[in-house]
């Protein structure tokens, strides 16, 4: 990690000289998150509150870059696992128990059911990323669930989370996690009200 510190360093750095790749960086950090997991997400984000600002334009632009740009990764690796080794994963997968159970919770749950799994800022969604490349989920459900479950742990992150002082406040941590399980609780009553709404995007499929 401390090799990634000082490569952050090195692209403020090289901000400052060409302030025009700010938005190319701001991207590319989240994008190569979604495929390298090892790399912390809170931190990225911090590093783009950092160099675009931490006025509501700068966190505009955050929000709007990091969701782009982890989406297209994560939007990458799903393709990439669909359009070459989904089948031979798959039949890896379901020879141990839990791995088909993962697969059939995917592909049997509401649509609802999946985006709080793919919310959850504590739940490793480069591994539910691959569970959702190896269902049967079509391209456009997969797309809506990335990009809206996104956009949620950015701001989540963005505007509750106060990523830039994790370092110096852990207890941040906590504070977290408490406004976290609050949304969660409101979210499930929604989808619980819109559950059996016609035409609702929360909508079980059958």
């Amino acid at each position: 990690m401390d090799f990634f510190f000082q490569w952050l360093d090195e692209l403020k750095i090289l901000i400052n000289q060409y302030f025009w790749l700010t938005p190319l960086i701001g991207i590319f950090l989240p994008f190569l998150e979604a495929i390298f997991p090892i790399l912390p997400l809170a931190i990225i984000i911090s590093f783009n509150l950092t160099v675009l600002g931490t006025g509501i334009e700068g966190k505009i632009l955050t929000i709007v870059l990091s969701t782009t740009g982890s989406f297209l990764g994560m939007f990458l690796i799903y393709m990439i696992i669909r359009l070459t080794l989904a089948d031979y994963f798959v039949r890896k997968v379901r020879k141990y128990q839990y791995g088909s159970a993962f697969i059939d919770a995917i592909q049997e749950r509401s649509t609802g059911f999946i985006l709080v799994l793919l919310s959850n800022p504590f739940l490793p969604s480069s591994i539910l990323n691959y569970g959702l490349s190896l269902a049967k989920i079509n391209i456009k459900k997969y797309v809506l669930l990335t990009i809206i479950s996104r956009m949620i742990i950015v701001l989540f992150m963005v505007f509750l989370g106060s990523v830039f002082s994790l370092q110096e406040n852990p207890i941040n941590v906590l504070w977290m996690m408490v406004v976290y399980f609050m949304i969660l609780v409101i979210w499930i009553f929604y989808l619980r009200s819109r559950k059996h709404k016609k035409g609702s995007f929360f909508e079980d499929k059958k």
